[in-house]
């Protein structure tokens, strides 16, 4: 039962509560992760870049339970800080930042129920899951990629609408009749907020609001990109760009940015990689973001796709040096700081016939999540692909029975049926300045062998 006694200070966090609140923090934070999967798997089959936005909601309904069962103060806030802190620590692709969006989700969720009265009606709970749920649009901005042209504000106005829409049926309409139903059945009874004591509600919400103004401001500042990039690694013809006269052209390209056509004048990243002057074993492109972000984009995509710029965003000192274009959301990368061309090491994969191929991750891009795996040189965010996924897709014949690991001194056997569907064991792809190696390792951060050098389906 989750009882509360009508004596006790309504803005006083029992053990039970923060119970409650680390329980749906923890419950949001891990689920997060799958709807950031589940996201980018619908993405890729409509093909509408920011099609992500209809699981926006998805992302906030925890915050919104928490204020529904207990409707106190700072109960939002609560279960947004602890919600982002799981993320964080689980290896969330935008670093620190998901901490900010999650506690300004949950600071909008606790302003909109300070608003209303009676805080078991629809109408506070619509509003605060569609506010929260579509903010998340407007604190990406500070930090992505933003098109400098109307088109680009109409793009962005679209995914704000779309988040907003997904807010307010996944994290209001939802949650709202998950309450009720948990109200009806006696397990959740919470006292209303009195109506003279919510002075003291405002004070939290104000002093949050300047911590996440703080916050904000603090990684505006602190993860701006540097004036120039080093392009380097396996070339004759190191540099720096922009510096001295390098012979490349100003470009513009449009492209599809939720749906709409927006136009980026830049550089061809090709070109730029040219002028460099890459050896004839390198293949992998290693883009590094001042705030530690990295992503990959392969050189067949750097040949085939025109779309690929270099582009500066804003002006003074909020410009950045930004990379548009791939066709993976993730290689998208702002504050750029570093572009390293890679000679990749390859991992073998022997199928049932005998015959060998090669593991290309390029190919698994919309299908990797991003952890921290604990490598023996530190622990390091990479991007990992299921292990059974790779096995299904090249046993054809689906003859699987074993699957065996190798590395240069050891291997390991599992069972096709110790692993299918089984989302934790992944292949990871290292990619380093000396090139591209592969690690099997699980979700929560522990290596099984690395580095992984053969994949042998029996």
């Amino acid at each position: 039962m989750l009882n509360h006694k009508s004596s006790i200070n309504p803005l006083y966090f029992s053990t039970r509560d923060l119970l409650i609140m680390a329980v749906l923090g923890a419950m949001g934070g891990v689920a997060s992760t799958y709807v950031n999967i589940l996201g980018d798997a619908v993405q890729a089959a409509l093909g509408i870049p920011g099609a992500t936005q209809w699981a926006a909601g998805l992302h906030v309904i925890w915050i919104v339970l928490g204020m529904g069962i207990l409707r106190k103060p700072g109960t939002g806030i609560g279960v947004g800080i602890l919600k982002g802190a799981v993320e964080l620590m689980s290896g969330n692709s935008h670093g620190i930042i998901i901490l900010l969006v999650d506690l300004v989700a949950g600071l909008l969720v606790d302003f909109v129920f300070l608003l209303f009265r009676k805080k078991q009606s629809l109408l506070p709970y619509m509003l605060g899951g569609s506010l929260a749920s579509a903010s998340n649009v407007l604190v990406f901005q500070l930090f992505a990629t933003i098109p400098s042209n109307i088109l680009g504000l109409t793009a962005i106005g679209i995914l704000f609408l779309v988040a907003l829409v997904s807010g307010l049926i996944f994290a209001g309409i939802l949650p709202f009749l998950l309450v009720k139903s948990l109200s009806n059945a006696g397990v959740v009874k919470a006292p209303e907020f009195p109506l003279k004591k919510q002075r003291v509600g405002w004070w939290i919400l104000l002093c949050v609001f300047i911590l996440a103004a703080s916050l904000a401001i603090f990684l505006r500042v602190s993860l701006q990109g540097p004036k120039s990039i080093d392009i380097s690694g396996a070339v004759d013809h190191p540099y720096q760009f922009p510096g001295g006269e390098i012979p490349v052209e100003l470009v513009t390209r449009q492209m599809a940015y939720s749906d709409v056509m927006t136009e980026y004048s830049g550089y061809l990243l090709s070109d730029l990689i040219e002028y460099a002057e890459p050896r004839s074993n390198a293949d992998t492109l290693l883009i590094e973001a001042s705030e530690g972000y990295a992503f990959f984009i392969s050189f067949e995509e750097l040949k085939n796709n025109p779309n690929i710029l270099l582009v500066t965003n804003g002006q003074g000192t909020d410009a950045s040096l930004d990379i548009v274009g791939p066709k993976s959301s993730k290689a998208w990368v702002r504050n750029v700081s570093k572009i390293t061309v890679i000679a990749s090491e390859g991992l073998n994969i022997i199928l049932p016939s005998g015959e060998i191929t090669q593991f290309d991750p390029d190919e698994w891009v919309t299908e990797m999540d991003s952890t921290q795996v604990a490598l023996p040189q530190g622990s390091t965010k990479l991007q990992g692909v299921a292990a059974w996924k790779i096995v299904e897709a090249y046993d054809q014949g689906k003859q699987a029975e074993n699957i065996v690991f190798r590395s240069t001194t050891e291997e390991m056997t599992f069972a096709w049926s110790e692993i299918q569907d089984q989302d934790d064991l992944r292949i990871f792809t290292v990619i380093e300045q000396e090139g591209i190696s592969f690690a099997l390792a699980e979700m929560s951060g522990d290596v099984q062998m690395y580095p992984l050098t053969e994949l042998e389906i029996e």
